[in-house]
């Protein structure tokens, strides 16, 4: 009967007070992690004495993934196969294990897990969670769906990889469908997959469902936390990932952030440029000894950069002892970010990126902000040579480079060529032909996308916005700025008002865009009343230059174009005595006039910052 249940446990099980010598002999070098030598014992052994207890081969199998032993991990296999075990349930689970943790070929598992003559649950979670890990999610709900055809019941384990296989996938509808499935099989209160499902929400963009999700949840644990404070990074609702993140640390008394939550913290203050709070979790980065996790480190890099202190960054990059691919890419895009392009290129002559796509593409971004065409075909040609030219995220920066150098027609070969296109590549393409003056092209490209699938972003509609203004499509421009918010739920951004008051300034409608200055959030914001400020200085309205100049010197004092123009109103209308006053004004605050200032600048300078 022992030798039965040994068989068919699902897990390893509990070694007798009274072991064989064998079996405590292998136990032993397993547990010490002398593998080579419990290797060469079993090498040794007469076929006829070779082991036949699962959990000795078990436990060999769990040393030799715990020390990356693959050889000797296949050297274990060959006897698990001589000595009759490959058709035990427990041996099956672990080979599948040790084959989806050490092998390089997702294929060759495929076979160990195809030729298992009993399969269970675990052995199919196994091979659907392991597909997710290997960035198959359609595989994964390939097996998930054959494992129902054979009738076997998944366990929460395996719906939380089919939910994550889900959120990779970025299918909203059939992650909702598993929700469902949760719901119905009563696992709405577990964590992992209640965790999961967050995720799922946060990266399809729908951050309230996540939001009820979890407070739905009775107690959330670390992961489930980390999963929302996640979610909302990602959707750039940093304040609100910031507040869940003191809500947790008041809620789980003695918790540790692990090094996943404090990258995920640090993005979120590096989005918002909150340099001191940053330098706080950064001493506590030091504190809870995480300092030497290079991805920690790397999100340290990071949010030091995007707040501008880029000095600070380097210090952290030096002071690294182990550099990866992560740490190398946060520090050029720190770089490029604040504009340090001769720094980016100068950086990635150090370091080896032959294999590396996000160092390509940020060196390519850099060669964009210098105009450095050139040098930015060279990089072309390099990555031909070594993979092929064929990677979405590189091909998007050429398209971004060569539009930005003013070659639209070798950025649109790029783009055609392309096997696959991303956001980011229609994005890039889309804002090439709106920055090149062919906002034609830009809108028809725009509805192409939406026509093949692709859902349009921020950044989208910031370039759709840039194409209208300055062709003059009123109509247009302002279908798109209403369908932001009522078809795809974007709320405009400064940048989209700034090209809404220039389109409608353009064509004259200055009381139009007075009053959508006025009935938005940014009303306050001076950059939308130099938009219009420049306007009323080519249309001649008195009474809505009057408004906007005064409005222009309650929020910038120090403007000085603000004065001129109001005492040249004044002028124009016979007011003497009131553009006398202002004039006055302006020597009395010490006003002086920047030779060599264009107006022009602060319309048309959001574009550019948004795609670079």
């Amino acid at each position: 009967m022992k030798p039965l249940i040994l068989r068919h446990c699902h897990s390893p099980p509990q070694i007798n007070s009274i072991q064989s010598p064998l079996r405590s002999k292998f136990l032993s070098l397993c547990d010490s992690g002398d593998l080579l030598t419990a290797i060469l014992l079993l090498n040794s052994a007469d076929r006829c004495f070779l082991p036949s207890e699962p959990i000795i081969f078990a436990s060999l199998l769990q040393a030799s993934t715990r020390s990356f032993s693959f050889p000797l991990g296949l050297q274990i296999h060959s006897h698990i196969l001589k000595a009759g075990l490959d058709a035990d349930r427990f041996i099956g689970n672990s080979l599948l294990s040790f084959y989806f943790k050490l092998c390089p070929d997702i294929s060759v598992t495929r076979k160990v897990f195809d030729v298992l003559p009993v399969k269970d649950i675990i052995s199919w979670t196994s091979m659907v969670s392991g597909y997710v890990r290997a960035g198959l999610p359609v595989e994964s709900l390939k097996v998930f769906i054959s494992m129902s055809d054979v009738g076997v019941e998944p366990n929460a384990f395996t719906l939380s990889s089919a939910v994550k296989a889900c959120s990779e996938m970025e299918n909203l509808g059939l992650g909702q469908c598993f929700h469902g499935k949760v719901m119905v099989r009563g696992f709405s209160s577990n964590r992992v997959i209640s965790s999961a499902l967050v995720d799922m929400y946060g990266r399809n963009c729908r951050i309230e469902d996540a939001r009820k999700l979890f407070v739905e949840m009775p107690e959330p644990d670390a992961i489930c936390w980390t999963s929302v404070i996640s979610a909302f990074t990602q959707n750039d609702r940093f304040e609100e990932a910031l507040g869940f993140f003191r809500s947790m640390l008041q809620r789980i008394t003695g918790l540790v952030p692990d090094e996943f939550l404090l990258g995920t913290v640090l993005s979120a203050l590096g989005n918002l440029a909150r340099s001191r709070q940053g330098m706080e979790v950064h001493a506590k980065v030091i504190t809870s000894g995480l300092s030497g996790r290079v991805v920690v480190e790397s999100s340290i890099i990071d949010m030091y950069a995007k707040c501008g202190i880029v000095d600070d960054s380097r210090q952290v990059f030096d002071r690294m002892e182990n550099k990866n691919a992560v740490s190398w890419c946060a520090l050029l895009g720190g770089y490029c970010q604040n504009g340090d392009f001769k720094a980016v290129l100068d950086l990635f002559q150090e370091m080896d990126a032959d294999d590396n796509q996000y160092s390509f593409s940020t060196v390519l971004r850099a060669c964009a902000g210098l105009s450095a065409v050139m040098q930015g075909k060279e990089l072309h040609c390099h990555f031909v040579r070594i993979k092929g030219g064929r990677n979405v995220v590189i091909e998007s920066a050429l398209v971004d480079l060569y539009a930005k150098c003013g070659l639209v027609s070798y950025a649109h070969r790029v783009f055609s060529n392309a096997a696959t296109k991303n956001l980011i590549t229609w994005n890039a393409m889309i804002c090439g032909f709106a920055q090149n003056g062919q906002a034609g092209q830009a809108i028809e490209m725009f509805n192409d996308m939406i026509k093949g699938g692709t859902r349009p972003d921020y950044v989208t509609f910031v370039a759709v916005l840039f194409a209208c203004s300055h062709t003059g499509m009123v109509e247009e421009g302002k279908k798109h700025f209403r369908s932001m918010n009522e078809e795809y739920g974007i709320s405009a951004g400064i940048e989209h008002y700034n090209c809404m008051v220039d389109l409608l300034s353009r064509a004259g409608m200055l009381e139009e865009a007075e009053t959508l200055v006025l009935d938005s959030a940014y009303r306050d914001d001076s950059s939308l009343w130099a938009a219009l400020l420049g306007a009323c200085a080519t249309h001649q309205s008195p009474a809505l230059a009057e408004r906007v100049a005064k409005k222009m010197i309650e929020l910038e004092p120090g403007y000085h174009l603000s004065y001129v123009l109001l005492a040249n109103v004044y002028k124009t209308i016979g007011r003497w005595n009131d553009a006398l006053e202002i004039r006055m004004l302006m020597r009395k605050r010490r006003v002086r006039k920047e030779a060599g200032r264009s107006w022009i600048g602060a319309q048309n300078s959001s574009l550019d910052s948004q795609v670079s």
